[in-house]
């Protein structure tokens, strides 16, 4: 089974000085490195929320496709009615202007696909999965108390392994001055036996605090190693919670990104049979000798020509 590695605090590493994700590279089980998860946590609600602006304001742009198709429609027809333009000619325009509005209920039915298969949905996972009080997102803030729990007798111990190192290490550094400070008396020839005396007495209390300090340090060390396996599993449970979370989510984007493609097939839509064969009956009842002839019939050849004749003057 895959262990999750938790390693001592480090010096700061290259990849955090030259990257912009500050818990980059470094062991999970680091203090404060949970706060990578609750990052991942925050980030996934950040994309739920762009997720639904993003396709609403798709929505809305079909909306206001739709809103044009109506307005172009209305106002072409009008100028169609009002203009010299007569006939067979005349209706297939204006059939043809009342055919292409079709594509808008097209277009409806892409927003009502839109907004109850994707949007309304991604909206209800978000609501459900992702509660916010008035500060916070509660699924997040229950994520990071139970690290900050998991955490909290770890960072204890740490503190006590970091202190009885610092004290070790310190204890080694006055040995080491103390016993430098006893060759250079031994090797003086003038100097007075009561000064090595005192100075071997100083080594030897620098040595027992050396040894008593690194004993320390020791079982310090031996603790951690008795503490990090249940260490581990509580911050890897918690680890695995906030991955099924995230889990979660992506599924549910995937799901949505079907019902996207979905939503936005228009291959089968029943309104642009509607709208071809409205085209076809308009595009077939066309018929240039006809508006020629009932042209010709009231305004050309075929009207009755008041030809002026002799008049005489009328009382």
């Amino acid at each position: 089974m895959n262990q999750v590695q938790c390693i001592f605090p480090q010096g700061q590493t290259t990849p955090e000085r030259v990257l912009s994700n500050p818990w980059y590279d470094k062991g999970f089980c680091e203090p404060n490195q949970y706060k990578a998860a609750i990052d991942r946590c925050k980030g996934g609600y950040e994309s739920c929320e762009l997720f639904i602006e993003i396709f609403s304001e798709r929505a809305r742009i079909e909306r206001e496709y739709i809103s044009n198709l109506e307005k172009w429609s209305a106002a072409s027809i009008k100028e169609i009615s009002q203009s010299k333009e007569f006939g067979t000619n005349k209706k297939a325009w204006i059939e043809s202007i009342r055919a292409s509005k079709e594509i808008g209920s097209t277009h409806g039915d892409i927003v009502q696909r839109l907004q109850e298969n994707v949007i309304d949905k991604m909206v209800s996972y978000k609501k459900e999965n992702y509660g916010k009080s008035i500060l916070h997102v509660k699924k997040i803030k229950e994520f990071e108390r139970d690290f900050e729990q998991a955490q909290k007798s770890w960072i204890k111990l740490l503190d006590k392994i970091n202190k009885s190192r610092r004290d070790y290490q310190d204890a080694q550094r006055l040995l080491k001055k103390a016993e430098t400070a006893e060759k250079i008396i031994e090797s003086d020839r003038g100097a007075e036996e009561e000064q090595k005396s005192q100075m071997k007495l100083s080594v030897s209390t620098y040595k027992k605090q050396s040894e008593a300090t690194r004993s320390k340090y020791q079982q310090n060390i031996e603790d951690m190693k008795n503490t990090r396996p249940n260490y581990e599993n509580s911050m890897k449970e918690v680890l695995d919670r906030t991955h099924a979370f995230e889990r979660r989510r992506l599924t549910q984007f995937k799901t949505l990104f079907a019902a996207l493609h979905q939503a936005l097939i228009i291959e089968k839509d029943s309104h642009l049979l509607t709208m071809t064969d409205l085209f076809n009956k308009s595009a077939a009842a066309h018929d240039a000798e006809k508006d020629i002839q009932w042209w010709n019939s009231h305004f050309g050849s075929d009207t009755n020509t008041a030809w002026p004749s002799f008049e005489e003057l009328k009382d």
